[in-house]
């Protein structure tokens, strides 16, 4: 007799989701993803979220392998001696093992007036705060981009192909990571 093996992937991401799907091409696994969205964030169209040209969003039917069980809820505590993770909500989901993908965020701004006037766009609810900004404000109005990342060059590209005057910083080369004629 086979015995199953329950994982628990905690962040329903990239990683989170690609671990899950792949987790359950084997026949002994069972696996419940906790996530607290109940929609799957594209975080690479988060700069067309922010120009308005993709909502950013799909239903985790989309991504997800058939077997994954969703759990639309946030974990409060995990319980590594009990083998189990407590939700907010005051349920529990208990494993044999876990995978914590909760992801990145964006780095909290030091400079002096970036918490005040700065938008970071590293979450979807980030995002989702930019936008109506930028429609308040006439396109003519500059937008500065702060961070030369694949998001800050993609979301200086979208808002220049609005015609929006945009400036993008970066800390030295852009995109040392692309091809030359990327960078061009």
């Amino acid at each position: 007799m086979t015995e199953t093996t329950e994982v628990v992937v905690i962040g329903g991401g990239y990683a989170g989701v690609m671990a899950a799907n792949r987790l359950t091409l084997r026949g002994d696994v069972r696996v419940t993803l906790v996530n607290p969205r109940a929609s799957f964030v594209h975080r690479i169209r988060l700069h067309q979220l922010v120009g308005g040209t993709d909502g950013a969003v799909v239903e985790y039917r989309e991504v997800l392998g058939e077997g994954v069980r969703l759990v639309v809820d946030t974990v409060a505590r995990i319980d590594a001696a009990g083998r189990a993770v407590e939700l907010e909500s005051g349920g529990t989901v208990g494993y044999d093992y876990l995978v914590y993908a909760v992801g990145s965020g964006s780095a909290d701004p030091s400079v002096p007036g970036a918490a005040r006037y700065a938008y970071p766009i590293g979450t979807f609810e980030e995002a989702q705060r930019l936008r109506p900004v930028l429609e308040a404000v006439p396109a003519t109005a500059a937008v500065t981009v702060v961070g030369a990342g694949p998001t800050g060059i993609e979301t200086a590209a979208e808002l220049a192909e609005q015609g929006r005057r945009v400036t993008l910083v970066c800390g030295g080369v852009l995109g040392p990571y692309l091809h030359p004629r990327g960078r061009r």
